[in-house]
C-alpha cells in the first residue's frame, strides 16, 4: 500500500447520532490517497462499533481505541503519534467537510512549499441551518508572513485545529495540552510560529455543527478557567516572540473585555478584578473593537450596572455552572 499524502486524525466521543455524516464526507475525498486515523475516546456509546464497520470496508480507516476516557487533547495526541503521512489535518467527529477538503491545502503546500495551510469554514445549526457565515472572495488566498498569519487567526481563521493543514514534523516539539478546554487555543499560534512559511486558502472546506453540549458552547467554572489560562500563555508567547506592541495591548484587550462578558462581577476572582482594571486603564475605545464590543466596552469603564443588563439581554454573559 503507498504511504498517504494526509493523515487525517478524527477523535471520537459520544456522536453516535451524527457520525456517519462524518465518516461518510471523508470517504468521498477528491484526494484518495490518505489515512484516516480514528481515536475512540472510550466512547460509552456505538461510537467504536461505527468505527470499526468504516475499517472493515474501507482501508484508509484505522481505529485506536482508548481503553479509558482521556479527553480531546488526548486523543489528538495518540493521532498525532500514530500518524504515518507527512501531512496532517484533523476533523472533529459532529462536523463534516467537503470533499476537497484534503486536496485543496495538499495541493496549495507542495505547490508553495509551505508547512501550514489554513481556510474558511461555514457554521451550521444541529438542525442543519446555516449560520452566518464570512464571505468567500478568493481575493485573499496567498503566501502569509507569520504576523499576517496571527492576524488572520484573530480574526477569520480561528484557532480551531480543523481548517488547517499543518506539515507533521511541526508537531515534534508542541502536542496539545492533556486535560485542559480549549487546547486550540494554546497550540494553533504555536504550530504558526513554528511554521516556515504558511498560505491562506480563501475557500470554505469545513462545515462545523454548533450545538449545546460541545466544547466551545460549555459555560462551566473550568472552561472558563482553562480558556483564560490558554489565552494569557498565548499573550505571553507572543510578547516574547515579538507581536507587535499595539497588536499586543489589542490582544489584551480582546481577553480581559471577553472574561468580563462571560463572568458576572466577582471581585473576590483575581482574574476577573485583572481584566476589569485592564480595561479600566486603556485610553479611548480600541479602534479595531466591533461595534458590539464598543459598546461593551464603553459601558463596562463608565456605567457597569448597564453593561451586566446589555450581556444579559444579548445573551453574552455565562451563567456559570460547576
Amino acid at each position: 500500500m503507498r504511504r498517504p499524502l494526509i493523515s487525517v486524525i478524527v477523535p471520537v466521543y459520544k456522536v453516535e447520532d451524527v457520525l456517519s455524516r462524518c465518516l461518510d464526507s471523508l470517504c468521498r475525498q477528491s484526494l484518495q490517497n490518505i489515512e484516516i486515523l480514528l481515536v475512540d475516546d472510550a466512547s460509552p456509546d456505538r461510537c467504536g462499533v461505527i468505527c470499526e464497520a468504516y475499517a472493515e470496508k474501507d482501508p484508509r480507516f484505522r481505529v485506536i481505541h482508548h481503553p479509558e476516557n482521556r479527553g480531546l487533547s488526548a486523543a489528538r495526541n495518540t493521532g498525532i503519534a500514530q500518524a504515518s503521512a507527512d501531512y496532517l489535518m484533523f476533523v472533529d467527529s459532529d462536523d463534516w467537510v467537503h470533499e476537497d477538503f484534503c486536496k485543496l491545502p495538499y495541493e496549495c503546500a507542495v505547490r508553495y512549499q509551505v508547512d501550514l495551510v489554513m481556510f474558511r469554514y461555514q457554521s451550521f445549526n444541529k438542525d442543519g441551518s446555516s449560520m452566518l457565515s464570512q464571505r468567500e472572495t478568493g481575493r485573499e488566498s496567498g503566501m502569509k508572513t507569520q504576523l499576517e498569519a496571527l492576524d488572520l487567526l484573530f480574526t477569520k481563521v480561528g484557532h480551531t485545529a480543523w481548517n488547517k493543514l499543518y506539515k507533521k514534523k511541526i508537531f515534534d516539539t508542541i502536542s496539545y495540552p492533556d486535560g485542559l478546554l480549549y487546547e486550540d487555543v494554546g497550540t494553533t499560534y504555536k504550530a504558526i510560529l513554528l511554521a516556515d512559511a504558511v498560505y491562506f486558502l480563501d475557500k470554505g472546506l469545513y462545515f462545523r455543527c454548533y450545538h449545546e453540549g460541545s466544547i466551545t458552547t460549555l459555560k462551566t467554572k473550568r472552561a472558563l478557567r482553562d480558556w483564560f489560562a490558554m489565552s494569557m500563555q498565548q499573550y505571553h508567547d507572543l510578547a516574547v516572540w515579538g507581536y507587535p506592541q499595539d497588536k499586543l495591548e489589542l490582544r489584551l484587550q480582546n481577553i480581559a473585555l471577553s472574561y468580563c462578558i462571560k463572568k458576572k462581577e466577582d471581585v473576590a476572582d483575581p482574574d476577573y478584578v485583572f481584566c476589569r482594571t485592564t480595561i479600566q486603564d486603556v485610553k479611548g475605545i480600541p479602534k479595531n473593537f466591533t461595534w458590539r464590543c464598543k459598546i461593551l466596552f464603553v459601558l463596562l469603564k463608565y456605567c457597569p450596572p448597564a453593561f451586566d443588563l446589555v450581556c444579559n439581554l444579548w445573551g453574552k454573559r455565562w451563567n456559570i455552572v460547576e
